[in-house]
């Protein structure tokens, strides 16, 4: 089966069930193919520490930038959601608790929320400072 049909079945598994518990499932999905490719990036990048200190610094003034400050973000989002969600799932599924799923998404969408709120009031100064701009 390839990626475009792959993708074609989620969309029309989506736009058949249009409830909480499928859209929660495509970002859950969604979540997890991003945190795979952060991964291989992250690893990319230090693996250059290998190469010697010049190799290093280059690939992380690549990355220290406010592009990668929102892509900071994101992952954040990202990595919570991700945590959040799948801790609903476990506790839901192995609690017995699966009828109650849309009150504990309620409880996962407030903690994230709060989550987010404070990952960018802590973001923001960085990147006015010029953090990310090596200022």
């Amino acid at each position: 089966m390839s990626f475009n049909n792959m993708f074609k079945n989620a969309m029309v598994d989506t736009n058949r069930n249009k409830n909480i518990g499928m859209i929660t499932y495509l970002f859950h999905r969604i979540t997890g193919i991003g945190l795979v490719i952060y991964l291989i990036m992250h690893t990319y990048v230090l693996s250059s520490a290998i190469s010697g200190e010049k190799s290093f610094n280059g690939r992380m003034g690549f990355v220290q930038s406010p592009f990668f400050a929102i892509l900071e973000v994101l992952l954040i989002a990202g990595v919570f959601f991700h945590l959040l969600n799948g801790a609903r799932i476990t506790i839901c599924d192995f609690a017995g608790l699966t009828k109650s799923h849309k009150a504990f998404f309620w409880i996962e969408a407030i903690l994230f929320v709060a989550i987010m709120i404070l990952t960018i009031i802590l973001q923001i100064p960085k990147m006015q400072s010029g953090y990310y701009t090596g200022m």
